[in-house]
């Protein structure tokens, strides 16, 4: 009976914490979904025109408000009441913080190494442990809703987008309008090639990313792997350096091709 009492006591203890832990979720919720609808009577503009809202998608901007927040709650992996879309290892995993820097080391490796095994330069075919958990600690984490662009980061630059969740297109910054139908994205690199390139080089033909439908992904910033090629020459020249060449020639074809076009016209 002392063994049932105890059993039972903790079975309710338990769904009390699921219920009060769901209702703090919805309470939550619904108050972000209030703020949202108090903004959105705000807006001076009701439907803008498309190039000015920057997105061929079709539903308005409230439905596409509405419908981030619900998927921000449902599918996020990382704390969604967080004050933005975005976060470092650190803020999407607060113990990190409190660890030891040896353990943090292990931790972010166990968060991030299959990914960073994707990018072959990343690897640890080239990278220490040590140098690859360092960039780990220095990738976020995005979310995109359906209808939005990217093109680098606002603060970050460029980088390297591996897909967590969700898919989309990408074209090209350059006159001519081709568009790539990105499939079977999950956990998978884009832009591991282009990012080598220099800002200046790359800009006239940058890859633009359209996202389809709600998206996470990690980011790893162009600067973080800059670092490891300054202190890791292996890494650049046996690996890096060969992709730059790759991404140089298809820049220099793609430029090459526009300016014929010209020339005929």
């Amino acid at each position: 009976m002392l063994v049932c009492g105890i059993f039972w006591a903790y079975i309710i203890g338990a769904l009390v914490d699921v219920v009060r832990s769901a209702g703090s979720i919805n309470a939550a919720y619904v108050e972000r979904m209030h703020e949202a609808n108090e903004m959105m009577t705000d807006f001076t503009c009701k439907e803008l025109p498309q190039a000015a809202a920057g997105t061929v998608y079709t539903n308005s901007t409230t439905k596409r408000v509405r419908r981030f927040i619900t998927h921000q709650r449902d599918r996020a992996t990382k704390k969604w009441l967080d004050p933005s879309n975005q976060s470092t290892l650190t803020e999407s995993y607060p113990t990190l913080s409190i660890l030891s820097p040896e353990l943090q080391r292990v931790c972010a490796l166990h968060l991030t190494h299959s990914l960073l095994e994707t990018i072959p330069y990343l690897s640890t075919k080239y990278l220490s442990p040590e140098e690859q958990a360092k960039v780990a600690m220095e990738c976020i984490s995005l979310e995109f809703t359906a209808g939005e662009k990217f093109r680098e980061h606002s603060e970050l630059g460029r980088g390297v987008l591996i897909f967590r969740q969700g898919f989309g297109v990408s074209s090209r910054n350059s006159k001519k309008k081709s568009v790539t139908l990105r499939r079977d994205l999950r956990d998978k690199p884009i832009d591991v090639d282009d990012v080598l390139v220099d800002d200046n080089y790359q800009k006239d033909h940058q890859l633009v990313y359209h996202f389809v439908g709600y998206t996470k992904v990690l980011f790893v910033p162009r600067s973080a792997i800059m670092d490891v090629f300054a202190n890791n020459e292996r890494a650049w020249k046996e690996c890096a350096r060969w992709r730059y060449f790759m991404a140089m020639f298809v820049l220099y074809s793609l430029k090459d091709s526009e300016k014929s076009v010209e020339d005929c016209i």
